[in-house]
Order: structure tokens, then C-alpha cells, then sequence
């Protein structure tokens, strides 16, 4: 072994032992008793948690049954860690009393992942020729100030720190490789596994790699004869995604998932967002006394990269300037720097322009119709994380050039003077770090495990005389439906939380729940169950009819529907905690289905339609019932009038939800240029083929201008309908439908 190997074998070795002190520093009670505490304590948080866990103890293979019932769906889109869970169901036995002890390994493996962050980021340093020891104290400021720390407090599969600088490792490799093609073999098999931890990092690499070939092509302009050196690098860049797309689409039986989620540029980075601080104090101290115009836009496209290196950034730029007149554009094509930052430092900054949206300000986002499994990545802000690593490496190599360089001027005078601004650097790096580490830990200090994941909540209900086995799954009311991205009924924190610790507890599944693409067909099946009286539920007719369900009733508001359940049941238990339990049988609902459909009198039935047509419309060629559907665009009037009384009015309308690009869009009623509502439309679970119910009461004042319209995204709109409160309007149509306010009964 020569001398640098074994300087750079033992600073190697420093870092371990140093990450593992810093991770011991901070996190000393976690490490020593991490079956005990849950980094996040409810919502994403404890569903991640409770997706593992059910599944090591209570499920089979990677079908997840915990939540969605009576249908599952798989784990990936539970957020569930298929790889783990799967290498954790060989380990662990099936015993709910294990739960502390699942919870302790996904936690460890959060933190220890930092340990193997610092290695890769001194391996990246030693390759960028900056020295091994210089690059200690600077790869630690790196590693705790990662970005992804902040998915420590909920979201887990997504917090494994090494994985950006292992994927950089990984594609530097493919051109320093004598063996191009083992190491294609071997990043391929890596990434894979990581998409099957969470489809993120799959995409993230794609992007990374991605990049790197297109400015690699850009700029050296392969000829035939270097084919040999990029195919390697092609099927490093494919093969990964198109096994994964192919597993997909072999075992998923759903072909209704969102195409479009929630807007491909929906989470964005922003300039604030990577060069100024997120993290209190310095964010509160930073944007309160110094630019208060910086306000980060939204916590995913965190992904700041500290002080030094937003300084040294700042001064290459004014560098940079006065470079291009005597290089030219050379200076950005061919960088003076070491190959791994040669080659991933531009495609670093395209990334970044990527995480911020720029291409879809430039109107390009229509690229993604070409690339439809883009479209279900829309935090691209995550993708910032690249930038992180490659920017703080560059910053790093930096500061070493110009040690260097300055310490061996007049004679080493500078070297005194050199030694301060380093380790002033390290100082202002440091700091950064450590905010960033104690910011995130004061949320994960939640110290409920033992109770969350064990057997206590069916002790309890045990206890209580409430009969397990009479029930087939637990209904968390206000019901929780999170996952089509176009209906989120999100009303019922609380009520999930109950509900998920006692189906950990119980092994019943729960119905509704937070997940992710969720097909349009069960969630709409799902919703009618709380829907209007009018809506029918054909979601009973899948469950047994031989077992009951079982309400978790938190104390969060109910909504009509609800509380028409709640009356359909009988109060079997009440905790401490405020939550009550409620026996319902499916048998109970049908039959108050039945008696809830309005007798509608020929008299009182009409054969003319009591629509509107809005101000701003554009025919579409298609129907819904037999009645035109509009396109409506943002910032299109629904109506803007004048009324001579004052009175409540009752709007009703559907807009088509399954499907659709992006988001459901928002309304504004306003009164006299005065917002009265306002809002997303996507909160309601009156959905019928497809389309969603919209209706509302709106108050109108005398002799002012009323406006209602269509805000934020645009939307296919069909059947308006503006009656008087208590009114009630039934027509039939050609078609055979009869309408009782606007909703097909018969």
C-alpha cells in the first residue's frame, strides 16, 4: 500500500468514526433506545411506519391489505419499502409485539445511513484530488447538512443520505472502469433496488446520468468509433427503469391510476430554497433582517446548499464573467476541473433548472406527454439533491485549489492567514450543519412507540368487551381518502392515526386511507361511501356481509354523512384519548340506503332542464347525461350579476376528475370585489363516473356585483345549476335520467 492509499484508507476511516461520534452526539438516545421513538409522530409520519410494519406482521408478500379495504393495493404505493419489508418478513416474526422492534431498525437505518453518506463524500473529495485530511471536517459539514435529514421527520424510504454521492460514485466509475460493463451491471442492479425502496430514487439517477450523457454528447460529440464507451452508460441509464416499468405493469391489476398526479412542476426548488437557509434560526434570522423578499416556496425543493458555498458561488460568477472574454464559451464546455466534477458539474446546474421549473416557465413542459412515467414524479424539486452534492464537492475543491495555491506564495507568509479563512469556513459550514441536524431532531423526539406498535390498543378494546372477530374492518370517521392527487379527503388526522394504530394492533384492515396513484375506481367506490345520501354504494356489495365494521370516531367535525352513520351505530367503547368506537353492521346501511331515496311525485317533475350557461364557455364536443360539457380555462366567470334581494342561493355543478392534467381547479365567489370563497374543488366524495358534485351555498347581498370563477387551472365543467336554498328541482330528460337537484337518481 504507497503512502497516499494509506493516508487516504486512514482519513477514510476518520470520517467513519467521526460520523458515527456526530450521529451519537445528536441522536444518542435514539441510537441507544430507537425501538422507543417515532420520528414522526402522526399523518406521513405514521403511516410510513405503520405500511412497514403491517405488512412484516400481518401481511403476505408485497400485496398490501392494510389499507383500501376491501381492495389493497401494492406496497410501493404505500409508501412501504417493498425491499425492506420484504428482507424484514424473512427475520421477523409475525408477532405484533415485534412492531418497537421494526420501528428500531427503519429508524437506525436513517441515521446510519449519514455514516455512509461521510464515505461517500470523502471517496467523491479524494477522486476530485482535493487531500484526504483536508476533506474531513468538510465532509462532515456535508453529510449533516443534507437535505434529506428533513425526510427523517416522515418521510423514511426517502432518507437514505448516500444515495446522490453513491450514484455519482457509481457514474464516475463507468468512465474510470477498466470494466465499464461489470460496473453498468452492478449501478443497474443497485438502482433497481433503490427504486424498489421508492420510485424516487430511480428517478433521480435517471435524471442524474441523464444529464451527464446529454452534455457528454453535447459537448464531445461522440463519433462511431466511441459507441463501445456510451452504450455501457445507455443501458446503466435504461435498464433499471424499464425492469421497474415491466415489474409495474406485470402485477399492478389497476389500469386507472392518475396519468397526470397533481402537476408536473407542482413542488418546485427555487433560488431561496438552495441558496438561503430553511431551517430556524437562520431562515427566521436571514429573511427577517435581511432579504425579506426570500421566502422559500415549498419545503420539497429544500435543498440548500449552506453560506460558503452560496459565497463561493457568488465570487466564481464575477470569476466567470471576466474569464469568458479571454476563453470564451471553452470555460463552460471545458472546465478546468477533475474529471468526476468535469462531467457532472454543468449537468448539475441543468438538474437544478429542472428542480426549479425552469423548463416548464420556458413552455416545454409539454416534453412530458412524450415521457409519461415522468409525469408521476411531480416533487421535482427532490431532484435539487444532486445540485447539493455536486455544488458542495465544487466548493470544496475550491477552497483546496486555493489553500494550495496561497500557502506556497511569498515564501508561506499566507499559509498563517490561509489556515484562519479555512478553518472560518469550516466555523460558518459547521454552524449551518448543526442547525440543520438540531432543527430536524427537536421533531423526531416523539417517544410513543411501544404504545403505537404493539398489542395495547387490542388489549384496550379487548378489555372493553368489544368482540374482534365480529368485525372485518375498521372506518375512521372523518374518513381519510388520500391518493388519486384529484380527491384528497383530508379532514380525519386524527381518526386515521387511531385507526392505523388499531389495525397494527388488531390486523384490520382500514378502510379509505393515505396513498399514492390510487386508482380512480376505488377511489370513487371509496368515497360514495361518505357521499350524499343520493350516491350509491356500491363499495357495500364487496364487503362480507357476515362481519360488521368497526368506527374509529375521533372528536374532528363530521361531515352530514357521516354523522348519518354514526346514527346507524352503537357505541361500543370510549377511550381517554377522546376516541370512541362505534359497532355498524353493512346490513344497517344498505337498508337505510334503501329508505333514503326520495319519492319524487309526476307533479313534481319537470321536462325542462334548469341549467345556466356560464359567461366565459367553450363547447367541448362531448356530453355528460346528455348536457354540455365546457372547457373552462383560469380566471373564466361563471357568472357576474347583479340581484335585486337579498337571499341564499344554492350553486351546483360537476367538473370531471378522472383523468385529468394536474389538479382539480379552484373556485372564487366574490361579493362587491370582496372574496367570500375560495379554494381548491377537489374536497368532496360526491363522485360519480368520474366526475365530481360541487355545491354550495352562496349569500347574495342587495344591488352589488356577485362573480363566481374558475381560478388557478383550467377544467371540463358540465351542468350548472343555481337554485334557491331550500328549492328543490327534479326534470327528466330525453335521455331517461330523472335529476333531483342536479344529481341522477333514477
Amino acid at each position: 500500500m504507497s503512502k497516499f492509499e494509506k493516508n487516504v484508507f486512514l482519513s477514510a476511516l476518520t470520517v467513519v468514526l467521526l460520523a458515527v461520534a456526530v450521529c451519537i452526539r445528536f441522536f444518542g438516545e435514539i441510537v441507544l433506545h430507537p425501538n422507543e421513538f417515532l420520528f414522526g409522530p402522526d399523518g406521513d409520519g405514521l403511516k410510513n411506519y405503520f405500511s412497514v410494519a403491517y405488512q412484516v406482521v400481518h401481511g403476505n408478500g408485497l400485496w398490501f391489505n392494510g389499507m383500501l379495504y376491501p381492495y389493497g393495493d401494492h406496497l410501493i404505493f404505500a409508501d412501504g419499502q417493498p425491499l425492506l419489508t420484504r428482507i424484514l418478513q424473512f427475520f421477523i416474526e409475525p408477532d405484533v409485539n415485534n412492531g418497537p422492534e421494526i420501528i428500531a431498525i427503519i429508524n437506525l437505518l436513517m441515521i446510519g445511513s449519514l455514516v455512509i453518506t461521510a464515505w461517500c463524500v470523502h471517496r467523491l473529495l479524494v477522486w476530485n484530488y482535493v487531500n484526504p485530511w483536508f476533506a474531513i471536517p468538510f465532509t462532515l459539514t456535508i453529510t449533516f447538512l443534507s437535505p434529506q435529514v428533513a425526510r427523517f421527520v416522515g418521510h423514511y424510504a426517502l432518507a437514505y443520505t448516500f444515495f446522490v454521492p453513491m450514484s455519482w460514485l457509481l457514474i464516475s466509475s463507468l468512465s474510470r472502469s477498466k470494466w465499464p460493463w461489470l460496473v453498468a451491471i452492478i449501478t443497474s442492479g443497485i438502482v433497481l433496488a433503490f427504486g424498489f425502496l421508492h420510485p424516487y430514487y430511480l428517478f433521480i439517477f435517471v435524471i442524474f446520468l441523464g444529464a451527464v450523457l446529454m452534455w457528454e454528447i453535447i459537448v464531445k460529440r461522440f463519433r462511431i468509433a466511441r459507441v463501445s464507451q456510451l452504450i455501457p452508460r445507455l443501458f446503466t441509464l435504461l435498464s433499471p427503469l424499464i425492469l421497474f416499468m415491466v415489474y409495474q405493469k406485470m402485477v399492478d391489476p389497476y389500469i386507472d391510476r392518475p396519468t397526470s398526479p397533481g402537476g408536473l412542476f407542482h413542488y418546485n426548488s427555487s433560488v431561496q430554497s438552495i441558496f438561503t437557509p430553511v431551517c430556524d434560526p437562520f431562515r427566521e434570522l436571514f429573511h427577517s433582517y435581511f432579504f425579506r423578499v426570500f421566502e422559500p416556496t415549498n419545503w420539497e425543493g429544500n435543498a440548500y446548499v449552506g453560506l460558503i458555498s452560496t459565497l463561493t458561488i457568488l465570487i466564481a460568477i464575477f470569476t466567470l464573467v471576466r474569464q469568458l472574454s479571454r476563453r470564451g464559451l471553452k470555460i463552460l464546455t471545458h472546465p478546468v476541473l477533475p474529471q468526476p466534477l468535469r462531467e457532472s458539474f454543468i449537468p448539475a446546474i441543468f438538474t437544478l433548472l429542472f428542480a426549479m421549473g425552469v423548463f416548464h416557465v420556458l413552455g416545454l413542459e409539454w416534453l412530458a406527454d412524450f415521457i409519461r412515467p415522468l409525469k408521476q414524479f411531480r416533487s421535482v424539486g427532490r431532484v435539487a439533491w444532486i445540485f447539493y452534492y455536486v455544488c458542495s464537492i465544487w466548493t470544496v475543491y475550491r477552497l483546496y485549489v486555493l489553500f494550495r495555491h496561497f500557502r506556497s506564495l511569498l515564501h508561506g507568509r499566507l499559509k498563517f492567514h490561509l489556515i484562519v479563512i479555512m478553518v472560518l469556513c469550516v466555523f460558518v459550514w459547521t454552524l449551518d450543519s448543526i442547525v440543520n441536524i438540531k432543527y430536524h431532531k427537536a421533531k423526531m423526539l416523539n417517544r410513543n412507540a411501544s404504545e403505537s406498535f404493539s398489542d395495547v390498543y387490542n388489549s384496550e378494546w379487548t378489555s372493553a368487551g368489544v368482540q374482534l372477530s365480529e368485525y372485518q374492518a375498521i372506518l375512521p370517521l372523518p374518513l381519510q381518502l388520500i391518493g388519486s392527487e384529484k380527491i384528497n379527503l383530508n379532514r380525519g388526522n386524527e381518526s386515521l392515526s387511531h385507526a392505523m394504530k388499531g389495525a397494527f394492533s388488531t390486523g384490520l384492515p382500514v378502510i379509505g386511507g393515505a396513498m399514492s396513484r390510487t386508482s380512480y375506481e376505488l377511489t370513487q367506490k371509496t368515497a360514495q361511501l361518505v357521499a350524499d345520501s343520493l350516491f350509491s354504494r356500491p363499495l357495500l356489495d364487496d364487503f362480507k356481509d357476515d362481519l360488521k365494521l368497526l368506527i374509529v370516531r375521533s372528536n374532528e367535525p363530521l361531515t352530514k354523512a357521516e354523522n348519518h352513520l354514526i346514527g346507524l351505530a352503537e357505541k361500543v367503547f370510549e377511550s381517554e384519548d377522546g376516541y370512541r368506537l362505534y359497532s355498524l353492521s353493512v346490513e344497517n346501511i344498505k337498508r337505510a340506503d334503501e329508505s333514503s331515496i326520495p319519492e319524487i311525485p309526476d307533479s313534481l317533475i319537470s321536462i325542462k332542464p334548469s341549467y345556466f350557461q356560464p359567461v366565459d364557455h367553450e363547447k367541448t364536443k362531448d356530453s355528460l347525461w346528455g348536457a354540455p360539457i365546457y372547457s373552462m380555462k383560469s380566471g373564466d366567470v361563471v357568472f357576474d350579476t347583479v340581484y335585486d334581494s337579498e337571499d341564499t342561493l344554492h350553486i351546483s355543478y360537476w367538473i370531471k376528475i378522472e383523468d385529468t392534467d394536474g389538479l382539480p381547479p379552484c373556485r372564487i365567489f366574490s361579493v362587491d370585489r370582496t372574496w367570500e370563497l375560495a379554494g381548491g374543488l377537489g374536497h368532496s366524495p360526491n363522485i360519480m363516473d368520474g366526475w365530481l358534485f360541487i355545491s354550495e351555498d352562496l349569500l347574495m347581498k342587495t344591488g352589488v356585483r356577485h362573480r363566481y370563477s374558475i381560478d388557478a387551472r383550467p377544467g371540463l365543467i358540465s351542468r350548472f345549476q343555481l337554485r334557491k336554498k331550500d328549492e328543490i328541482i327534479v326534470h327528466s330528460e330525453a335521455s331517461g335520467r330523472t335529476f333531483y337537484n342536479n344529481i341522477p337518481v333514477l
